[in-house]
């Protein structure tokens, strides 16, 4: 044998592993140097702070403190306003927690996370002196100390176990970035083949690029003196947006031509091999991509050459090709623009300007889920005031952090079971240290060796996606179950009533939030279905009153992309591909009617243009609405304003005249071949709509 070689990516877990259980001994020892009371704190807030890099544990670090800050004045307010008042402190806490969750669910990245902290935080402080009200200050200063010195500890160990992260941090970047343009090339090649494999990965690429918006804040933090890089990458990331819903065009382009001249088949073919190529160089380094720049001009100049032989002739073929080669040549010039992009923040070159691809938040998912919070609260403060329980603080507390973190995740019954899980694991764990380590010796060294044991195994689990929930439950409970406290160890009673506290929190968290406006993937699907509906209701009167620009309806339908790839494997498939061929129909038809209303608004394309593609606009909202359409605009009409539109562009002579009518005459064939094939799609919104209305009146 050579020797083991570990894999990189079980060498990150390892390290990760390894760093983050030296950083929490450290906190540990610096929390029981300093005798602070429940040093477990210190160890287990480096472990809700540590991810997988450092841009990101930075990041959860400083808004940890965020709301750690904001929970001790909303706990030291609620003893405030309520010291002798039980019920009313109990309502004013379930407030304070609603409150935050719902809060959280708004906000992005770790900014949710640090209302998340802010709610339990505020409820720890406030429930632990309500027995003692005039040392609610002295508790809510000792919670923000040994939670500062647990991020402390895991920056330091960040900052000192992960040199070079910075350039790190940019190189990752820049090969994340020439991969999804690689990619990019490559589906678009494929759109232009007709294969329908094109418009699955172009989905996929749609729906990842949320996520890869979301990372980059980590990286701008990560690189530290790198954020024109994060910058450029939001315009980049935008422009891709953009070539994926052109290649969504020319697909229903392609499919909506009535015959493909060979001429026209010759030059798709060679602009998806180029393309291959392209995608070919675009994976590999600087000089490599700007060869692939090159080689673009060259074909967007070939495209063009080829679009300025068709325009001038009059047959039907030269009509077809210029139709096809119109969308070709817009969709090539936005993707040089993404690649030109990409090539300027390897140049460093600043961006001019930056967009992101927003998040919207669902307001409604907020209040249910604050509800949910506060509904718990009051169940658990009912459970202590009856059976006056010694540990009923304790249990409330736990029960405020369980439901506060519940409500940020994506399907909170199936994560928190897998919590419950990890509880249980660290309850059976914690039976070592509590049982056959700790009442040998009280030394730290002795304690330390086991407990980091037990800790390392758990950041292994936690860099393993199948096990990844249950050993986040697992490090954050495990040092609360063993009742650090430097005055003495936790006997057996002691640690059978924190087991039970623990157990019961999750379970009762669990309980409320399965049975308390429960939520299910079938009602999540149904949300999403609306809110699709709703666009597509937005198109109703696109043009009046409404500044409205297709960048923002490209990004908004990439959001919805988003959600529906993330439901993917826990609904029927055949769900799943009906959710993306609206959603992807839904994008296409907007984009394509914002398309003709500028051209009509620049005289460049008859009114009577716009008027059809809005009457068809208005056909697929009555199907949405009513299941039916309200004089639809037929077959023979849509033929007639082609033959119609098709006749302007034979008598004119003007080159960059017959170019506009091209444009129009592609966009209105598009919004017509989404409406008839979609049309299935949009009466099941219709049907779905009318089920919720009779469940809701029922």
């Amino acid at each position: 044998m050579s020797g083991l070689k570990l894999q990189p990516n079980t060498l990150s877990a390892v390290l990760f592993s390894l760093r983050t259980t030296i950083a929490s001994l450290v906190a540990l020892a610096i929390a029981f140097w300093m005798e602070m009371g429940s040093p477990q704190w210190a160890a287990m807030t480096v472990w809700i702070v540590a991810q997988n890099s450092r841009g990101m544990s930075l990041s959860k670090g400083r808004w940890r403190i965020a709301g750690t800050l904001l929970g001790m004045v909303g706990g030291v307010s609620l003893i405030a306003v309520a010291p002798q008042y039980p019920w009313i402190f109990f309502v004013l806490l379930a407030g304070w927690v609603g409150w935050c969750t719902g809060m959280a669910c708004l906000l992005e990245n770790f900014r949710g996370y640090a209302m998340v902290l802010a709610g339990y935080t505020g409820a720890i402080i406030a429930v632990g002196a309500a027995e003692q009200p005039d040392q609610v200050f002295y508790i809510a200063m000792s919670r923000g100390s040994y939670i500062l010195l647990g991020v402390v500890c895991e920056m330091v160990a960040g900052m000192v176990a992960v040199p070079g992260a910075d350039r790190a941090a940019r190189a990752d970047l820049q090969k994340r970035m020439a991969a999804l343009l690689s990619q990019t090339a490559s589906a678009l090649a494929l759109v232009l083949r007709r294969d329908e494999q094109g418009v699955a990965d172009m989905t996929r690429i749609l729906g990842s690029l949320q996520g890869f918006n979301d990372q980059l804040e980590f990286v701008r933090i990560d690189s530290r003196h790198a954020g024109e890089d994060a910058d450029r990458a939001y315009v980049t990331l935008e422009r891709v947006s953009f070539v994926l819903a052109r290649g969504v065009g020319v697909r229903s382009r392609l499919a909506s031509a009535p015959h493909i001249p060979e001429r026209l088949a010759v030059g798709l073919e060679r602009v998806a091999g180029e393309l291959d190529d392209i995608a070919a160089l675009l994976r590999q380094d600087m000089a490599q991509v700007v060869a692939g720049l090159g080689q673009l001009e060259a074909m967007l100049q070939k495209n063009h050459d080829e679009l300025e032989r068709c325009l001038p002739r009059n047959d039907d073929d030269a009509l077809q090709q210029s139709i096809v080669g119109v969308g070709v040549e817009i969709m090539l010039i936005d993707f040089r623009s993404a690649v030109e992009s990409h090539y300027a923040g390897l140049r460093k070159i600043p961006a001019p300007e930056r967009h992101r691809i927003k998040r919207r938040a669902d307001g409604r998912l907020a209040a249910i889920n604050g509800v949910r919070a506060a509904v718990a609260i009051l169940i658990g403060a009912f459970v202590w005031e009856v059976t006056a329980w010694s540990y009923g603080g304790a249990y409330m507390s736990l029960l405020s952090v369980v439901c506060a973190r519940f409500a940020i995740m994506n399907n909170m019954i199936l994560i928190s079971k897998y919590f419950f899980y990890g509880a249980v694991c660290s309850v059976l764990a914690s039976i070592i240290p509590v049982f056959l380590v700790m009442p040998m010796s009280s030394e730290y060294a002795v304690f330390a060796l086991p407990f980091s044991v037990l800790m390392f195994l758990g950041g292994l689990a936690l860099r393993m996606p199948a096990l990844s929930g249950i050993a986040a439950s697992y490090v954050n409970f495990f040092p609360w179950i063993l009742g650090l406290d430097n005055q003495g160890r936790v006997d057996e009673v002691t640690w059978f009533n924190q087991s039970l506290v623990l157990l019961l929190a999750l379970w009762s968290g669990i309980q409320v939030f399965r049975t308390v406006l429960p939520f299910s993937v079938t009602q999540a699907w149904a949300q999403l279905r609306r809110q699709l509906v709703k666009e597509i209701q937005r198109l109703k009167e696109p043009l009046k009153g409404r500044a409205q620009t297709q960048r923002l309806w490209t990004n908004e339908t990439t959001l919805r992309m988003e959600q529906v790839i993330r439901f993917a494997g826990q609904i029927p498939q055949a769900e799943v591909d009906s959710m993306i061929r609206g959603t992807l129909s839904v994008m296409t038809v907007g984009r394509n009617l914002l398309t003709v209303k500028d051209l009509v608004t620049l005289r460049r394309l008859p009114a009577c243009a716009l008027a059809t593609a809005e009457h068809m606009v208005r056909d697929i909202i009555h199907l949405t609405e009513q299941g039916r359409e309200d004089d639809p605009l037929t077959h023979q009409q849509f033929m007639q304003e082609q033959s119609r539109l098709e006749d302007a562009f034979h008598a004119c002579h003007n080159l960059s005249r017959r170019r506009d009518l091209a444009a129009g005459i592609g966009s209105l064939r598009i919004i017509h071949f989404e409406y008839q094939t979609s049309r299935d799609f949009f009466l099941r919104e219709h049907r779905a709509a009318s089920l919720m209305r009779q469940l809701a009146e029922g």
